[in-house]
């Protein structure tokens, strides 16, 4: 757990068995996102990437109104202003989007509320997105007269397909979470007062799994995602190495023995 002071961050994580989680907590401003909450986040996920006792990342709001409304549009007109302004800022949404997916440990977007532009990007990177009925998710450039990214169009259009992603963008619009579950914004959809349980139900049931096994799945998926068609010398390496490992060893003990493995603490490859 973290001092009640780090509480007070915009962003801030905490630690507790096995799972960080990362908050968004700018309540008064519906989790809106301003330049430093996004250094702020990647920061935060290069810290889970290095403490070996964070094995699964939820990311979530302090509030059930918003997981986040989107970017704060009053800090545009000095960080955003222009190319050159826009582009600073640019890097460093990217550097946090970037930070999510390529996360080497399972990430989760726990979504109520309004989840909109910049809360919708975050909760595209992650692996998985639980949503209450509450929700409200759009992906909104077209209501500012910007041009989505190419990072940020393309984890888009991995997860929903091309025409959907096009309808997505072109109009703007908002998406009830019975839609947005339709379309595969979402993986799992719960009701609001089921949604905290549900998440970290599921997320607590990935501790029980092996560590090298879950990272090598990620690895698998974003090179698929990322036009690998055939296996490489790496990936291949991957799979040969997991027989050697200490968890391979003890997920096959564990299931001679008819018992549960235990991979605590986290074994690394």
């Amino acid at each position: 757990m973290l001092p009640r002071d780090d509480r007070n961050e915009r962003v801030y994580l905490d630690v507790e068995g096995g799972i960080g989680t990362i908050f968004l907590n700018r309540p008064g401003k519906r989790n809106a996102l301003d330049y430093g909450m996004w250094t702020k986040l990647k920061q935060l996920l290069d810290e889970c990437a290095t403490r070996p006792e964070v094995r699964v990342v939820v990311l979530r709001s302090v509030t059930e109104e918003a997981f986040s409304a989107g970017a704060d549009i009053g800090e545009f007109v000095t960080m955003r202003k222009d190319s050159e302004t826009s582009a600073v800022y640019n890097r460093a949404t990217e550097a946090a989007t970037l930070a999510i997916q390529s996360l080497s440990k399972p990430t989760i977007a726990m979504l109520q509320g309004f989840c909109v532009g910049g809360g919708a990007q975050i909760a595209v990177a992650c692996d998985l997105r639980f949503a209450g009925q509450g929700l409200k998710m759009g992906i909104t450039p077209a209501k500012l007269g910007v041009v989505y990214g190419f990072i940020e169009t393309k984890m888009l259009v991995d997860l929903v397909g091309p025409s959907r992603a096009k309808d997505l963008l072109l109009s703007g619009r908002l998406l009830e979470a019975q839609e947005a579950s339709q379309v595969g914004l979402v993986d799992f959809l719960v009701p609001d007062e089921e949604l905290k349980e549900t998440t970290f139900r599921y997320a607590k049931g990935l501790l029980a799994n092996a560590d090298n096994s879950m990272r090598g799945t990620k690895t698998m998926v974003l090179a698929a995602l990322q036009g690998v068609t055939e296996d490489t010398p790496e990936l291949a390496q991957l799979v040969s190495e997991s027989f050697d490992s200490r968890e391979y060893k003890e997920g096959v003990a564990a299931f001679l023995e008819k018992r549960r493995p235990n991979f605590q603490p986290p074994i690394l490859s």
